[in-house]
């Protein structure tokens, strides 16, 4: 081992001292310098040997070494932009708000037209309200009649109370023809329930009547039995001391007898007589009772009637205004998909959108399944309208404010994610004309995912094959 180690360092000194010798000396082995007519006048091949290179040749193969070393340098210390590229499109912050109909219905009136400017509460389309009107009519009388009903019974069950004539109150929205009707009305039910009470009220008054006389002349019966009985016993003292005949003394035993007989009568009488008195009173007071009941009864169904038509009326008259189509807010009138009056419109079918104004232009790039892991809130992202080529009118630069967690199914792409970009610019210079974005227009986002540097691009593949090329099944 250690004769080859010094055989090596034997042959490494000798070359090493040859290349010493010659590169002291590479001055004197250089041919000497000739002229241009020198060189003529020398054979061929020594012309072609002493000929000096020309300079271009070797300059040219500097450049390239220079230009090869400035590029590897570049690859190296260099970096690029790792960017997603998304399809999207541009749209209000706001969305644009859609016009749709709320049933099927009839167009009756078109009054805006597509690229129109409109103001909030501004009249778009008008559709055929005339089934909601004679439904909103139909309510709203219904509602009126209920509230007179209401009014009515509140008026007897306040005339039964205080015994006084009713007084109607008045109803918003009732004729003066309905109001009469329905006093008319009241003065008959509140008239019909006062003469069936006074009825009962005259037959009380009466067997109060027939009591009272019934009662006197059985005052004056009590008051005469004692002088008939002190005479009927004075008629039988006699009687026994024989100074009276037999019949006369039965004829005022039997005048006694009748006389007890008539005041026991009357008695009855007066008892019979309460007691139907008693029965007029329970029945006036059940007539009172049952329509005071009917009518607590009908006002409450009044109530409730009312409140049943008031809900009918408001959504009638809702359905109504909504068959007027307004402007939500101020905008642009885009995509009118209508323009035939006495057409016909479906349930829930766009009629036009209105882009609203002084909302903010943004983008929603429609990010592929394959990057979305790379994107994230706050990256930079670059904007280009497929309108106006970025190569002439140049691009937009923007933020990206929101990713979305939850992937949507396209037809094409597969599960792509919705994310919205924040323009810097919601314009551009056209032709020296600045142009403003409008919702829908289609865009390509180039969104900046992160840096990689140059010399990775061609080493990766390398990188690739060397860590799957040595391997086997």
């Amino acid at each position: 081992m250690k004769h080859k180690i010094s055989a090596l360092r034997s042959f490494y000194q000798r070359y090493r001292d040859a290349f010493r010798q010659v590169w002291h000396i590479r001055d004197r082995l250089d041919p000497p310098t000739r002229t241009a007519d020198e060189l003529a006048f020398l054979p061929a091949h020594l012309e072609l040997v002493d000929t000096p290179l020309s300079p271009l040749p070797q300059w040219g193969a500097r450049a390239i070494i220079l230009l090869c070393t400035l590029a590897l340098l570049w690859a190296i210390l260099g970096h690029m932009d790792i960017v997603a590229v998304s399809g999207g499109k541009t749209l209000t912050g706001g969305r644009t708000k859609i016009i749709q109909a709320l049933e099927p219905s009839v167009i009756e009136s078109i009054h805006v037209k597509d690229g129109q400017h409109v103001d909030v509460g501004q009249l778009l389309i008008k559709l055929d309200a005339t089934t909601a009107k004679a439904e909103f009519q139909k309510a709203r009388e219904s509602l009126i009649a209920s509230q007179q009903a209401y009014a009515r019974y509140s008026a007897l069950l306040t005339a039964v109370e205080t015994g006084k004539v009713p007084a109607l109150a008045a109803v918003d929205g009732e004729t003066p023809a309905q109001h009469y009707a329905e006093e008319i009305i009241l003065q008959g039910q509140y008239h019909a329930f006062a003469a069936q009470v006074g009825t009962k009220e005259k037959s009380i008054a009466q067997k109060e009547a027939e009591i009272n006389t019934i009662q006197q002349e059985i005052n004056k019966l009590m008051g005469i039995s004692e002088i008939i009985a002190s005479k009927a016993a004075d008629y039988k003292r006699l009687y026994n001391e024989n100074f009276m005949s037999r019949h006369e003394w039965l004829q005022k035993e039997q005048e006694y007898i009748e006389h007890k007989s008539n005041l026991s009568i009357q008695r009855s009488r007066l008892v019979e007589y309460q007691a139907a008195l008693k029965a007029l009173q329970q029945e006036l007071d059940s007539i009172t009772a049952q329509f005071r009941s009917d009518a607590l009864e009908k006002q409450k169904q009044a109530q409730d009637n009312a409140i049943q038509y008031e809900h009918e009326t408001r959504k009638n008259k809702q359905r109504q205004d909504i068959l007027s189509l307004t402007a939500p807010v101020s905008g642009m009138v885009q995509q009118l998909a209508v323009h035939t009056v006495r057409g016909i419109v479906t349930e829930a079918q766009p009629l036009l959108a209105i882009v609203p104004d002084d909302d903010i232009v943004e983008v929603e790039a429609m990010v592929e399944n394959r990057d979305i892991g790379f994107v994230e809130v706050g990256q930079e992202a670059v904007v280009k309208i497929e309108s106006f080529p970025y190569t002439r009118y140049g691009h937009i630069k923007g933020i990206v404010e929101n990713v979305s967690h939850d992937a949507i199914q396209d037809e094409k792409k597969g599960l792509i994610f919705p994310a919205r970009i924040r323009l810097a610019e919601t314009y551009l210079m056209i032709d020296g004309k600045k142009i403003h974005l409008t919702s829908g227009m289609a865009v390509s986002v180039e969104i900046k995912t992160g840096k990689r540097r140059v010399i990775d691009y061609f080493l990766s593949p390398l990188k690739q094959y060397s860590t799957e090329g040595l391997r086997e099944r």
